[in-house]
């Protein structure tokens, strides 16, 4: 990765922390594709995050391979001691 993609990466990262609220999106740039990869509970987080990398993608292609998991609701009650 040279200067000005790791640049554009961590401007997305943080662009995806402040707007979309998501820490665990990995971005990956390469020449004029942006990749996004990681895990969201729903379609409407994948589409969120991806517009909020496109506004901070400076007018790069974004490849949105975000995967959608099924959160379980818990079995039952969780006790901490």
């Amino acid at each position: 990765m040279n200067d000005a993609s790791g640049y554009v990466s961590a401007h997305v990262q943080e662009r995806l922390a402040a707007r979309a609220h998501e820490l665990g999106i990995r971005v990956d740039v390469r020449g004029d594709v942006l990749y996004l990869r990681g895990e969201v509970v729903s379609e409407e987080r994948r589409r969120e995050v991806e517009e909020a990398a496109r506004v901070a993608a400076e007018g790069r292609q974004i490849r949105n391979e975000i995967s959608v998991v099924a959160v379980r609701e818990p079995d039952g009650e969780e006790w901490l001691s």
